[in-house]
Protein backbone atom coordinates (compact mmCIF):
# COMPACT_ATOMS: atom_id res chain seq x y z
CA UNK A 1 0.00 0.00 0.00
CA UNK A 2 1.20 3.48 -0.80
CA UNK A 3 2.54 5.74 1.92
CA UNK A 4 1.94 9.41 2.68
CA UNK A 5 5.06 10.68 0.95
CA UNK A 6 4.01 8.94 -2.27
CA UNK A 7 0.87 11.04 -2.69
CA UNK A 8 2.28 14.42 -1.64
CA UNK A 9 4.83 16.35 -3.63
CA UNK A 10 7.91 17.61 -1.81
CA UNK A 11 6.91 21.24 -2.29
CA UNK A 12 3.66 20.41 -0.52
CA UNK A 13 5.51 19.32 2.61
CA UNK A 14 7.38 21.07 5.36
CA UNK A 15 10.53 19.57 6.74
CA UNK A 16 10.53 19.17 10.50
CA UNK A 17 13.27 20.43 12.74
CA UNK A 18 13.59 21.32 16.39
CA UNK A 19 14.29 24.83 17.56
CA UNK A 20 16.02 24.20 20.89
CA UNK A 21 15.36 27.73 22.25
CA UNK A 22 11.69 27.48 21.37
CA UNK A 23 11.48 24.02 22.93
CA UNK A 24 13.05 25.38 26.12
CA UNK A 25 10.52 28.22 26.07
CA UNK A 26 7.71 25.67 25.79
CA UNK A 27 9.05 23.68 28.74
CA UNK A 28 9.40 26.87 30.82
CA UNK A 29 5.83 27.86 29.98
CA UNK A 30 4.64 24.39 30.90
CA UNK A 31 6.63 24.41 34.15
CA UNK A 32 5.14 27.78 35.09
CA UNK A 33 1.57 26.69 34.41
CA UNK A 34 2.09 23.37 36.19
CA UNK A 35 3.61 25.03 39.25
CA UNK A 36 0.71 27.49 39.55
CA UNK A 37 -1.81 24.65 39.27
CA UNK A 38 0.00 22.51 41.84
CA UNK A 39 0.21 25.41 44.30
CA UNK A 40 -3.51 25.95 43.84
CA UNK A 41 -4.67 22.42 44.66
CA UNK A 42 -2.03 21.77 47.34
CA UNK A 43 -2.96 25.06 49.01
CA UNK A 44 -6.62 24.11 48.95
CA UNK A 45 -5.82 20.72 50.44
CA UNK A 46 -3.42 21.93 53.13
CA UNK A 47 -5.17 25.09 54.28
CA UNK A 48 -8.65 24.85 52.83
CA UNK A 49 -7.98 27.93 50.74
CA UNK A 50 -10.31 28.29 47.75
CA UNK A 51 -8.25 28.31 44.59
CA UNK A 52 -8.24 31.89 43.23
CA UNK A 53 -9.73 32.21 39.79
CA UNK A 54 -6.54 33.72 38.37
CA UNK A 55 -4.61 30.58 39.37
CA UNK A 56 -7.01 28.34 37.47
CA UNK A 57 -7.02 30.58 34.41
CA UNK A 58 -3.28 31.16 34.57
CA UNK A 59 -2.56 27.46 35.01
CA UNK A 60 -4.74 26.44 32.07
CA UNK A 61 -3.68 29.21 29.68
CA UNK A 62 0.06 28.96 30.32
CA UNK A 63 0.06 25.18 30.06
CA UNK A 64 -1.96 25.20 26.81
CA UNK A 65 0.24 27.93 25.34
CA UNK A 66 3.17 25.58 25.96
CA UNK A 67 1.64 22.92 23.70
CA UNK A 68 1.34 25.39 20.82
CA UNK A 69 4.90 26.62 21.43
CA UNK A 70 6.06 23.00 21.35
CA UNK A 71 4.43 22.44 17.97
CA UNK A 72 5.95 25.72 16.76
CA UNK A 73 9.39 24.48 17.85
CA UNK A 74 9.01 21.65 15.31
CA UNK A 75 8.03 24.05 12.52
CA UNK A 76 10.27 27.03 13.21
CA UNK A 77 13.51 25.77 11.57
CA UNK A 78 11.85 25.54 8.14
CA UNK A 79 9.24 28.26 8.55
CA UNK A 80 9.45 30.78 5.68
CA UNK A 81 10.09 33.76 7.95
CA UNK A 82 12.88 36.29 8.17
CA UNK A 83 15.59 35.44 10.70
CA UNK A 84 14.82 38.59 12.69
CA UNK A 85 11.15 37.61 12.91
CA UNK A 86 12.15 34.16 14.16
CA UNK A 87 14.38 35.72 16.81
CA UNK A 88 11.56 37.99 17.97
CA UNK A 89 9.16 35.04 18.13
CA UNK A 90 11.65 33.06 20.20
CA UNK A 91 12.27 35.98 22.55
CA UNK A 92 8.55 36.57 22.97
CA UNK A 93 7.81 32.96 23.80
CA UNK A 94 10.64 32.92 26.34
CA UNK A 95 9.33 35.85 28.37
CA UNK A 96 5.67 36.00 27.35
CA UNK A 97 3.88 33.25 29.31
CA UNK A 98 5.88 33.63 32.54
CA UNK A 99 5.67 37.42 32.48
CA UNK A 100 1.96 37.23 31.64
CA UNK A 101 1.12 34.99 34.57
CA UNK A 102 3.29 37.15 36.84
CA UNK A 103 1.27 40.21 35.83
CA UNK A 104 -1.95 38.27 36.32
CA UNK A 105 -0.91 37.27 39.83
CA UNK A 106 0.13 40.82 40.71
CA UNK A 107 -3.09 42.27 39.37
CA UNK A 108 -5.39 39.97 41.31
CA UNK A 109 -3.35 39.51 44.48
CA UNK A 110 -2.12 43.08 44.93
CA UNK A 111 -4.52 45.03 42.73
CA UNK A 112 -4.02 47.21 39.69
CA UNK A 113 -1.86 50.30 40.19
CA UNK A 114 -3.67 53.50 41.03
CA UNK A 115 -2.91 57.06 40.05
CA UNK A 116 -3.73 60.27 41.90
CA UNK A 117 -5.60 62.86 39.87
CA UNK A 118 -5.97 66.53 40.76
CA UNK A 119 -8.88 67.76 38.69
CA UNK A 120 -10.27 70.24 41.21
CA UNK A 121 -10.83 70.74 44.88
CA UNK A 122 -13.63 68.20 45.00
CA UNK A 123 -11.44 65.51 43.45
CA UNK A 124 -8.19 66.19 45.31
CA UNK A 125 -6.83 63.02 46.88
CA UNK A 126 -9.26 60.89 44.88
CA UNK A 127 -7.73 57.72 43.48
CA UNK A 128 -8.63 56.23 40.13
CA UNK A 129 -7.65 52.70 39.20
CA UNK A 130 -5.56 52.44 36.07
CA UNK A 131 -5.46 48.76 35.04
CA UNK A 132 -1.97 48.88 33.55
CA UNK A 133 -1.14 45.35 34.63
CA UNK A 134 -4.33 43.85 33.25
CA UNK A 135 -3.97 45.66 29.94
CA UNK A 136 -0.27 44.76 29.70
CA UNK A 137 -1.02 41.10 30.38
CA UNK A 138 -3.60 41.11 27.57
CA UNK A 139 -1.12 42.72 25.19
CA UNK A 140 1.41 40.00 26.02
CA UNK A 141 -1.10 37.30 25.15
CA UNK A 142 -2.04 39.05 21.91
CA UNK A 143 1.60 39.34 20.85
CA UNK A 144 2.30 35.76 21.87
CA UNK A 145 -0.60 34.45 19.86
CA UNK A 146 0.29 36.63 16.85
CA UNK A 147 3.80 35.14 16.89
CA UNK A 148 2.53 31.57 16.92
CA UNK A 149 -0.01 32.46 14.23
CA UNK A 150 2.83 33.54 11.94
CA UNK A 151 4.52 30.17 12.42
CA UNK A 152 1.27 28.30 11.74
CA UNK A 153 0.49 30.24 8.58
CA UNK A 154 4.04 29.82 7.31
CA UNK A 155 3.91 26.07 7.99
CA UNK A 156 0.64 25.98 6.02
CA UNK A 157 2.49 27.29 2.97
CA UNK A 158 1.28 30.89 3.16
CA UNK A 159 4.05 33.31 2.27
CA UNK A 160 3.42 36.36 4.43
CA UNK A 161 4.30 39.63 2.63
CA UNK A 162 7.33 41.51 4.02
CA UNK A 163 8.03 38.64 6.42
CA UNK A 164 8.71 35.91 3.85
CA UNK A 165 12.19 34.49 3.64
CA UNK A 166 13.59 31.27 2.25
CA UNK A 167 13.66 28.70 5.07
CA UNK A 168 16.96 28.89 6.88
CA UNK A 169 17.61 26.93 10.10
CA UNK A 170 19.40 28.87 12.81
CA UNK A 171 22.48 27.91 14.78
CA UNK A 172 20.43 26.31 17.54
CA UNK A 173 18.16 24.22 15.32
CA UNK A 174 18.31 20.47 14.85
CA UNK A 175 17.03 19.34 11.48
CA UNK A 176 15.74 15.96 10.35
CA UNK A 177 14.85 14.09 7.19
CA UNK A 178 11.18 13.89 8.21
CA UNK A 179 8.54 15.75 6.18
CA UNK A 180 4.86 16.31 6.94
CA UNK A 181 2.14 17.72 4.66
CA UNK A 182 1.63 21.46 4.93
CA UNK A 183 -2.11 21.12 4.48
CA UNK A 184 -2.61 19.60 7.95
CA UNK A 185 -1.79 22.96 9.58
CA UNK A 186 -4.12 25.46 7.87
CA UNK A 187 -7.55 24.45 9.21
CA UNK A 188 -6.26 23.89 12.78
CA UNK A 189 -4.44 27.23 12.69
CA UNK A 190 -7.60 29.07 11.61
CA UNK A 191 -9.77 27.18 14.12
CA UNK A 192 -7.39 27.92 16.98
CA UNK A 193 -7.36 31.57 15.89
CA UNK A 194 -11.16 31.72 16.05
CA UNK A 195 -11.19 30.21 19.54
CA UNK A 196 -8.50 32.58 20.79
CA UNK A 197 -10.32 35.58 19.29
CA UNK A 198 -13.48 34.57 21.17
CA UNK A 199 -11.43 34.34 24.36
CA UNK A 200 -10.07 37.85 23.93
CA UNK A 201 -13.56 39.16 23.13
CA UNK A 202 -15.35 37.66 26.12
CA UNK A 203 -12.52 38.54 28.51
CA UNK A 204 -12.58 42.16 27.39
CA UNK A 205 -16.36 42.50 27.24
CA UNK A 206 -17.24 40.97 30.58
CA UNK A 207 -14.27 42.52 32.34
CA UNK A 208 -15.40 45.97 31.22
CA UNK A 209 -19.03 45.38 32.19
CA UNK A 210 -18.15 43.60 35.47
CA UNK A 211 -20.73 40.89 34.78
CA UNK A 212 -20.46 37.09 34.67
CA UNK A 213 -20.04 35.49 31.27
CA UNK A 214 -23.44 34.88 29.75
CA UNK A 215 -24.25 32.53 28.23
CA UNK A 216 -21.80 30.39 30.17
CA UNK A 217 -21.06 28.25 27.10
CA UNK A 218 -19.17 31.16 25.53
CA UNK A 219 -16.24 29.74 27.49
CA UNK A 220 -16.67 26.46 25.58
CA UNK A 221 -16.74 28.40 22.32
CA UNK A 222 -13.35 29.79 23.34
CA UNK A 223 -11.74 26.59 24.57
CA UNK A 224 -13.15 23.55 22.77
CA UNK A 225 -12.48 24.44 19.10
CA UNK A 226 -8.90 25.41 19.96
CA UNK A 227 -8.29 22.30 22.04
CA UNK A 228 -9.73 19.87 19.48
CA UNK A 229 -7.88 21.65 16.66
CA UNK A 230 -4.60 21.23 18.55
CA UNK A 231 -5.45 17.60 19.21
CA UNK A 232 -6.28 16.90 15.55
CA UNK A 233 -3.08 18.62 14.42
CA UNK A 234 -0.95 16.50 16.78
CA UNK A 235 -2.70 13.33 15.64
CA UNK A 236 -2.04 14.09 11.97
CA UNK A 237 1.61 14.92 12.68
CA UNK A 238 1.96 11.59 14.50
CA UNK A 239 0.28 9.70 11.65
CA UNK A 240 2.63 11.42 9.19
CA UNK A 241 5.86 10.61 11.00
CA UNK A 242 4.76 7.01 11.56
CA UNK A 243 4.09 6.85 7.82
CA UNK A 244 0.59 5.40 7.90
CA UNK A 245 -1.08 4.17 4.74
CA UNK A 246 -1.94 6.98 2.34
CA UNK A 247 -5.65 6.12 2.14
CA UNK A 248 -6.01 6.11 5.92
CA UNK A 249 -4.12 9.38 6.17
CA UNK A 250 -6.36 10.96 3.52
CA UNK A 251 -9.43 9.84 5.47
CA UNK A 252 -7.98 11.24 8.69
CA UNK A 253 -7.22 14.56 7.02
CA UNK A 254 -10.77 14.83 5.66
CA UNK A 255 -12.24 14.03 9.07
CA UNK A 256 -10.19 16.88 10.53
CA UNK A 257 -11.13 19.27 7.74
CA UNK A 258 -14.85 18.58 8.20
CA UNK A 259 -15.03 18.35 11.98
CA UNK A 260 -13.16 21.46 13.13
CA UNK A 261 -15.19 24.10 11.25
CA UNK A 262 -18.39 22.17 12.06
CA UNK A 263 -17.58 22.20 15.79
CA UNK A 264 -17.00 25.94 15.63
CA UNK A 265 -20.29 26.55 13.82
CA UNK A 266 -22.13 24.19 16.18
CA UNK A 267 -20.90 26.03 19.26
CA UNK A 268 -21.87 29.35 17.69
CA UNK A 269 -25.41 28.07 17.14
CA UNK A 270 -25.47 26.58 20.64
CA UNK A 271 -24.61 29.94 22.18
CA UNK A 272 -26.55 32.27 19.91
CA UNK A 273 -29.76 30.27 19.42
CA UNK A 274 -29.72 28.24 22.66
CA UNK A 275 -30.11 24.99 20.73
CA UNK A 276 -29.53 21.61 22.34
CA UNK A 277 -25.88 20.72 22.89
CA UNK A 278 -26.16 17.96 20.27
CA UNK A 279 -25.69 20.71 17.69
CA UNK A 280 -21.97 20.82 18.50
CA UNK A 281 -21.42 17.40 20.07
CA UNK A 282 -22.43 15.67 16.82
CA UNK A 283 -19.66 17.30 14.72
CA UNK A 284 -17.28 16.70 17.63
CA UNK A 285 -18.09 13.03 17.05
CA UNK A 286 -16.39 13.33 13.65
CA UNK A 287 -13.22 14.49 15.40
CA UNK A 288 -13.68 11.54 17.76
CA UNK A 289 -13.61 9.14 14.80
CA UNK A 290 -10.25 10.67 13.84
CA UNK A 291 -8.96 10.04 17.35
CA UNK A 292 -10.16 6.43 17.34
CA UNK A 293 -8.76 5.86 13.85
CA UNK A 294 -5.29 6.98 14.91
CA UNK A 295 -4.95 4.37 17.68
CA UNK A 296 -4.83 1.11 15.65
CA UNK A 297 -3.14 2.67 12.63
CA UNK A 298 -0.23 4.11 14.62
CA UNK A 299 0.03 0.91 16.66
CA UNK A 300 0.19 -1.35 13.60
CA UNK A 301 2.32 0.97 11.46
CA UNK A 302 4.73 1.71 14.30
CA UNK A 303 5.53 -1.99 14.64
CA UNK A 304 7.17 -1.98 11.22
CA UNK A 305 8.30 1.64 11.08
CA UNK A 306 11.95 2.37 10.37
CA UNK A 307 12.33 5.89 11.74
CA UNK A 308 16.04 6.06 12.43
CA UNK A 309 16.10 9.00 14.80
CA UNK A 310 18.94 10.64 12.90
CA UNK A 311 19.47 14.24 13.75
CA UNK A 312 21.45 16.95 12.02
CA UNK A 313 22.83 20.23 13.21
CA UNK A 314 21.83 22.99 10.83
CA UNK A 315 24.09 23.23 7.83
CA UNK A 316 23.74 19.56 6.97
CA UNK A 317 26.44 18.09 9.20
CA UNK A 318 25.17 14.63 10.04
CA UNK A 319 25.63 13.26 13.52
CA UNK A 320 25.54 9.50 13.67
CA UNK A 321 22.92 7.99 15.91
CA UNK A 322 24.58 6.08 18.76
CA UNK A 323 21.85 3.45 18.48
CA UNK A 324 21.27 2.96 14.79
CA UNK A 325 24.96 2.28 14.24
CA UNK A 326 25.03 -0.62 16.72
CA UNK A 327 24.85 -4.28 15.82
CA UNK A 328 21.16 -5.03 15.21
CA UNK A 329 21.45 -8.12 17.39
CA UNK A 330 22.20 -6.10 20.54
CA UNK A 331 19.34 -5.24 22.93
CA UNK A 332 19.97 -1.51 22.44
CA UNK A 333 19.59 -1.69 18.68
CA UNK A 334 16.02 -0.43 18.60
CA UNK A 335 14.33 2.23 16.57
CA UNK A 336 12.79 5.26 18.14
CA UNK A 337 9.48 4.33 16.57
CA UNK A 338 9.37 1.07 18.52
CA UNK A 339 10.34 2.95 21.68
CA UNK A 340 7.63 5.62 21.46
CA UNK A 341 4.86 3.72 19.65
CA UNK A 342 3.28 2.07 22.69
CA UNK A 343 3.45 5.17 24.94
CA UNK A 344 1.84 7.21 22.16
CA UNK A 345 -0.93 4.65 21.69
CA UNK A 346 -1.54 4.65 25.46
CA UNK A 347 -1.88 8.43 25.41
CA UNK A 348 -4.34 8.37 22.51
CA UNK A 349 -6.37 5.54 24.04
CA UNK A 350 -6.90 7.19 27.42
CA UNK A 351 -7.50 10.52 25.71
CA UNK A 352 -10.38 8.81 23.87
CA UNK A 353 -11.92 7.90 27.24
CA UNK A 354 -11.55 11.47 28.53
CA UNK A 355 -13.04 12.98 25.37
CA UNK A 356 -16.00 10.59 25.68
CA UNK A 357 -16.44 11.82 29.26
CA UNK A 358 -16.69 15.36 27.94
CA UNK A 359 -19.39 14.32 25.48
CA UNK A 360 -21.33 12.67 28.33
CA UNK A 361 -21.18 15.87 30.37
CA UNK A 362 -22.31 17.96 27.41
CA UNK A 363 -25.26 15.71 26.53
CA UNK A 364 -26.36 15.07 30.12
CA UNK A 365 -25.80 18.33 31.98
CA UNK A 366 -24.66 21.16 29.70
CA UNK A 367 -27.56 20.82 27.31
CA UNK A 368 -28.29 24.57 27.52
CA UNK A 369 -25.70 27.31 27.01
CA UNK A 370 -26.97 28.98 30.19
CA UNK A 371 -26.04 26.16 32.55
CA UNK A 372 -22.62 25.07 33.69
CA UNK A 373 -21.06 22.27 35.70
CA UNK A 374 -17.93 24.29 36.34
CA UNK A 375 -19.25 26.35 39.24
CA UNK A 376 -20.98 25.38 42.48
CA UNK A 377 -24.60 26.46 42.59
CA UNK A 378 -26.40 27.91 45.64
CA UNK A 379 -27.71 25.19 47.96
CA UNK A 380 -31.34 26.02 47.29
CA UNK A 381 -31.05 25.75 43.51
CA UNK A 382 -31.02 22.79 41.19
CA UNK A 383 -27.64 21.47 40.09
CA UNK A 384 -26.51 22.25 37.49
CA UNK A 385 -28.15 25.63 37.44
CA UNK A 386 -27.74 29.00 35.77
CA UNK A 387 -24.43 30.74 35.77
CA UNK A 388 -24.06 32.35 39.22
CA UNK A 389 -24.13 36.14 39.49
CA UNK A 390 -21.26 35.89 41.96
CA UNK A 391 -18.46 33.35 41.81
CA UNK A 392 -18.64 31.05 44.85
CA UNK A 393 -16.10 28.35 44.15
CA UNK A 394 -15.78 24.94 42.53
CA UNK A 395 -17.51 21.80 43.66
CA UNK A 396 -15.32 18.68 43.51
CA UNK A 397 -17.91 16.70 45.50
CA UNK A 398 -18.90 13.05 45.12
CA UNK A 399 -21.80 12.64 42.73
CA UNK A 400 -21.52 16.06 41.13
CA UNK A 401 -20.45 16.56 37.52
CA UNK A 402 -17.55 18.77 38.62
CA UNK A 403 -15.50 15.67 39.40
CA UNK A 404 -16.04 14.41 35.87
CA UNK A 405 -15.23 17.85 34.51
CA UNK A 406 -11.90 17.75 36.36
CA UNK A 407 -11.19 14.32 34.89
CA UNK A 408 -12.13 15.47 31.40
CA UNK A 409 -10.05 18.65 31.45
CA UNK A 410 -6.88 18.17 33.50
CA UNK A 411 -5.47 14.81 32.35
CA UNK A 412 -6.97 15.42 28.92
CA UNK A 413 -4.85 18.56 28.59
CA UNK A 414 -1.76 16.83 29.94
CA UNK A 415 -2.06 13.98 27.45
CA UNK A 416 -1.70 16.57 24.67
CA UNK A 417 1.61 17.61 26.23
CA UNK A 418 2.63 13.95 26.38
CA UNK A 419 1.76 13.39 22.71
CA UNK A 420 3.80 16.44 21.68
CA UNK A 421 6.78 15.24 23.71
CA UNK A 422 6.59 11.72 22.24
CA UNK A 423 6.47 13.13 18.71
CA UNK A 424 9.63 15.11 19.42
CA UNK A 425 11.35 12.09 20.97
CA UNK A 426 10.40 9.93 17.98
CA UNK A 427 12.25 12.24 15.62
CA UNK A 428 15.02 13.73 17.78
CA UNK A 429 15.35 11.42 20.78
CA UNK A 430 18.77 10.02 19.91
CA UNK A 431 20.10 13.42 18.97
CA UNK A 432 18.95 14.96 22.25
CA UNK A 433 19.86 12.10 24.58
CA UNK A 434 22.99 10.80 22.87
CA UNK A 435 24.21 7.66 24.61
CA UNK A 436 21.89 8.11 27.60
CA UNK A 437 19.85 5.11 26.47
CA UNK A 438 18.48 4.23 29.88
CA UNK A 439 17.31 7.77 30.47
CA UNK A 440 15.68 7.91 27.04
CA UNK A 441 13.77 4.70 27.79
CA UNK A 442 12.78 6.02 31.21
CA UNK A 443 11.45 9.29 29.79
CA UNK A 444 9.49 7.50 27.05
CA UNK A 445 7.93 5.29 29.74
CA UNK A 446 7.12 7.99 32.31
CA UNK A 447 5.69 10.55 29.86
CA UNK A 448 2.30 8.79 29.60
CA UNK A 449 2.40 7.70 33.26
CA UNK A 450 2.01 11.23 34.65
CA UNK A 451 -1.36 11.96 32.98
CA UNK A 452 -2.39 8.33 33.58
CA UNK A 453 -2.07 8.76 37.35
CA UNK A 454 -3.81 12.11 36.96
CA UNK A 455 -6.70 10.30 35.29
CA UNK A 456 -6.84 7.58 37.93
CA UNK A 457 -6.80 10.13 40.76
CA UNK A 458 -9.57 12.23 39.20
CA UNK A 459 -11.91 9.29 38.64
CA UNK A 460 -11.25 7.83 42.10
CA UNK A 461 -12.02 11.21 43.65
CA UNK A 462 -15.24 11.48 41.67
CA UNK A 463 -16.27 8.00 42.80
CA UNK A 464 -15.72 9.03 46.42
CA UNK A 465 -12.85 6.61 47.06
CA UNK A 466 -11.05 7.80 50.26
CA UNK A 467 -7.79 9.54 49.35
CA UNK A 468 -8.28 8.50 45.74
CA UNK A 469 -6.92 11.84 44.54
CA UNK A 470 -3.60 10.75 46.04
CA UNK A 471 -2.82 8.98 42.75
CA UNK A 472 -2.49 12.43 41.23
CA UNK A 473 -0.77 14.15 44.13
CA UNK A 474 1.79 11.49 45.03
CA UNK A 475 2.42 9.84 41.65
CA UNK A 476 1.19 12.12 38.86
CA UNK A 477 2.73 15.34 40.15
CA UNK A 478 6.22 13.88 40.87
CA UNK A 479 6.29 12.26 37.43
CA UNK A 480 5.26 15.54 35.79
CA UNK A 481 8.02 17.36 37.63
CA UNK A 482 10.55 14.69 36.71
CA UNK A 483 9.71 14.84 33.01
CA UNK A 484 9.79 18.64 32.90
CA UNK A 485 13.11 18.90 34.74
CA UNK A 486 14.85 16.17 32.70
CA UNK A 487 13.71 17.51 29.33
CA UNK A 488 14.69 21.03 30.35
CA UNK A 489 18.19 19.88 31.34
CA UNK A 490 18.58 17.77 28.18
CA UNK A 491 17.57 20.74 26.00
CA UNK A 492 20.02 23.04 27.79
CA UNK A 493 22.76 20.42 27.36
CA UNK A 494 22.03 20.16 23.63
CA UNK A 495 22.09 23.94 23.29
CA UNK A 496 25.42 24.11 25.11
CA UNK A 497 26.88 21.39 22.86
CA UNK A 498 25.73 23.25 19.75
CA UNK A 499 27.28 26.48 21.01
CA UNK A 500 30.60 24.72 21.61
CA UNK A 501 30.60 23.31 18.07
CA UNK A 502 30.36 26.86 16.73
CA UNK A 503 33.59 27.92 18.46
Amino acid sequence: MRRVEEIIELDGNIRLGLSIPLFIAAVLSLATGTLVGMLGIWGASAWGRPVPEWEKVGHAHTAWWSILIMVASLLMPYASLRPMVKRLITLGTFIGPTLWIGMLATYYEIGGPKILLFLGEETVQTYYELPILGASASILEVLGFASLLLVGLSASGINIPYLYHKPEPSRFDITSDVYVPRRIFLVPTLTISAGVFVGFAIAGLFKLTHTPIEPAALVQLHTHPAMMATSAMLILIAMSIFNVDSRIFRLAYNLMRISLPSILVGLLLFNMLALHSIVWVAPAGIYYILLLLSIPTIFMTGRRSSISGKGYWHGGKEVSSPISSLDPSTPQAITLASLTRLPLVICLSILAILVATGAYIALTYDTSPYTTVTYKQPEDSQYPGPYPSEYIGTAPVKGTPRGLENAHLSPGSWFHVAIAWLIILTIFGYRLFGDRIGLLNLIAFTIPMAPLFNTIGRYLAWLGIPNGIGALWFAGHPLKGFNIIVLFIIALTAMYAMARERR
